[in-house]
């Protein structure tokens, strides 16, 4: 978050050396943006993001008022990166879209290059890796522009921050040493922290602490010449943990202790957090549990007032692991169900927010097309003339046609109601399995394991709980389809636990991806269904998964050395009816070859 509003403030300070001269800044409609501009980011700073957007909205709307378009971009930019943090993503990047719109490609601009890097951040944020790459490459190219080198410096260190998310650690290693080398060469010294920084998160999570260790602590030497508290407080906390690992506790204590002094020295609420749930770690493996419940209880209180569901997530976690510890079951039993409670919750958020980023889509879309058919009537009746007589002639003998077509538009609407029923339906579902049934049963599972934990029942019990979960996740379209294609297509075949006997072949370009996500829904659906009947009813050993692009079609290909059947009555059953209706519903051609002892062969050609 905190590069984010750095980003932010870097922008509006840019923005206002450049696009500013003295002389206009003394225009009051001009100086009441930018009074808005930073009211918007005063308020940001302080975590209130409803009236951090309040005031960038209304910078954005005053700015179009009085023509401006430079303080238009510079309040649409920040839009974005508040939207960001926020975690609406697709938001945010409408509001670069808009600014990248607005600034030409041949315009070398700083505006133009915050907006592709930012929607790379964007992308990347939300997990869609490929998309946050593309850019990021488009950036990088687009930075080479800018002669100090600053530009491509951070192009490298975001490239990096994905390969780091990919676990690519050589790449992310790679490119962030590009990254410290031009930020050193260059003296921008919080950059060079921030790139020594982020190889000592690579090293951590390569398992190589002292390396880690040497680049947190070099970090942390520019950070104190800095004199940045808030900085040194992070990677003070980061150094702690580290020497945890190394079991050198007496250094983690005092690491964690300068922490902790700075976090409260600046009345951060989700730092002092952050601190007690290593303090309690540090105590718990020391076995002074009674410090480790005090610092965990500590934090608890304080996440309880500030109500960030992803700290709840990890102070049950550990009051869980230090209850289990102690041997004191009923308590471990009560923050164990509390952890499982704010996991669950984080997911139902994290669908609500996919499913509300598909409904803008959709909307976006219906009234792009309301416009579309609004401005061809608005031509149709400008040219309305005496030709109407004719108009009229050839209308009649136009019915036949039109009443076919019309009857095809009728049956496709129906059709598509449908299809977009089951797919509400199967998220409804999929939801309420996870938060019902599937929460049962684990708590099933952990009061069973509490009395026999070897028992083969319990463990037998514990894979049905942990199916279900992946069958509640496999219903949830919506999350589905928010995600990139290739992740998408493993979560909805639950490739974690699929059958260890079947040969499973899934054979995706690299760069496969669809953007319109009712296309991506169904193409998903269909392999479901033909994957489901392979397994239930084909006794089929080997599967073979084929997409492709071609020109503007897409191709997609199964097959399956199951024993086949009279194709006649596969068209008869309710799965060929769900395959034959989506395929429909893309306008897709389908070609399908099986006989009884020769597996099946499917292709739909979108």
């Amino acid at each position: 978050m905190l590069r984010y509003i750095l980003y932010s403030v870097i922008f509006f300070i840019f923005s206002i050396d450049v696009a500013f001269s003295k002389e206009e800044a003394q225009t009051s409609p001009r100086q009441k943006v930018v009074e808005l501009i930073k009211k918007g980011l005063s308020e940001w700073s302080k975590r209130d993001f409803e009236s951090a957007e309040k005031f960038l909205v209304n910078a954005q709307v005053q700015a179009l008022e009085i023509r401006d378009t430079q303080l238009y971009i510079t309040s649409t930019n920040n839009l974005g990166i508040l939207f960001n943090t926020k975690e609406e993503y697709f938001k945010s990047r409408e509001c670069y879209q808009v600014v990248l719109d607005f600034v030409s490609e041949e315009n070398v601009s700083k505006s133009r290059f915050l907006a592709l890097l930012n929607m790379g951040i964007s992308f990347r944020k939300s997990g869609d890796y490929e998309h946050a790459i593309l850019y990021l490459i488009k950036t990088l190219e687009y930075a080479k522009n800018f002669p100090s080198g600053k530009e491509l410096a951070s192009c490298y260190n975001e490239i990096g921050t994905v390969k780091l998310q990919q676990k690519l650690f050589d790449e992310a290693l790679e490119f962030f040493q590009k990254s410290l080398q031009i930020r050193e060469r260059i003296g921008h010294k919080k950059g060079v922290a921030g790139s020594l920084n982020n190889i000592g998160d690579t090293y951590k999570k390569m398992g190589q602490i002292r390396k880690a260790l040497d680049f947190y602590q070099r970090s942390l030497l520019i950070k104190e010449n800095l004199g940045n508290k808030k900085l040194i407080a992070t990677t003070c906390n980061n150094i702690g943990l580290l020497y945890i690992k190394l079991e050198d506790y007496e250094l983690a204590k005092n690491n964690l202790r300068r922490s902790m002094s700075l976090k409260e020295e600046m009345k951060d609420k989700l730092g002092i957090v952050n601190t007690c749930i290593s303090f309690g770690q540090l105590f718990r493996i020391q076995k002074n549990y009674t410090e480790s419940e005090k610092y965990l209880l500590r934090g608890n209180r304080i996440v309880e007032e500030v109500g960030s569901l992803h700290l709840k997530k990890e102070i049950y976690k550990e009051l869980k692991e230090l209850y289990l510890t102690k041997k004191e079951f009923g308590k471990m039993t009560t923050y164990y169900d509390r952890y499982v409670e704010v996991k669950d919750s984080i997911f139902n958020v994290e669908s609500m927010k996919s499913i509300n980023e598909l409904e803008t889509r959709y909307q976006t879309r219906e009234k792009e097309q309301q416009i579309e058919v609004l401005n061809i009537e608005k031509e149709a009746k400008a040219n309305e003339s005496f030709y109407m007589k004719i108009v009229l002639g050839v209308f009649l003998f136009s019915l036949l046609p039109i009443g076919f077509f019309a009857k095809q538009r009728q049956k496709t609407k129906i059709l598509k109601e449908k299809v977009a029923a089951s797919n509400n339906e199967s998220t409804r579902l999929g939801m309420e399995l996870h938060d019902s049934i599937a929460g049962d049963l684990s708590h099933l599972c952990r009061s069973m394991e509490k009395v026999n934990g070897d028992d083969t029942f319990v463990k037998q019990l514990r894979k049905i709980s942990d199916q279900v979960r992946g069958v509640s996740h496999q219903l949830n379209m919506n999350a589905i389809a928010n995600q990139n294609f290739r992740d998408a297509l493993s979560d909805s075949l639950y490739l974690n636990h699929f059958p260890q006997n079947i040969d499973l072949q899934i054979h995706l370009p690299v760069g496969f991806e669809l953007e319109d996500f009712e296309k991506k829904i169904n193409l998903i659906r269909i392999v479901q269904e033909l994957v489901n009947n392979s397994l239930k009813h084909a006794q089929a050993s080997s599967i073979v998964i084929k997409f492709r692009k071609e020109s503007k079609s897409i191709q997609f290909e199964y097959a399956d050395d199951g024993i086949g059947a009279d194709l006649n009555k596969i068209r008869k059953g309710n799965g060929w009816f769900n395959v034959q209706e989506r395929a429909e519903l893309l306008s897709g051609k389908i070609d399908i070859q099986t006989s009884p002892g020769n597996g099946l062969y499917f292709k739909l050609v979108v």
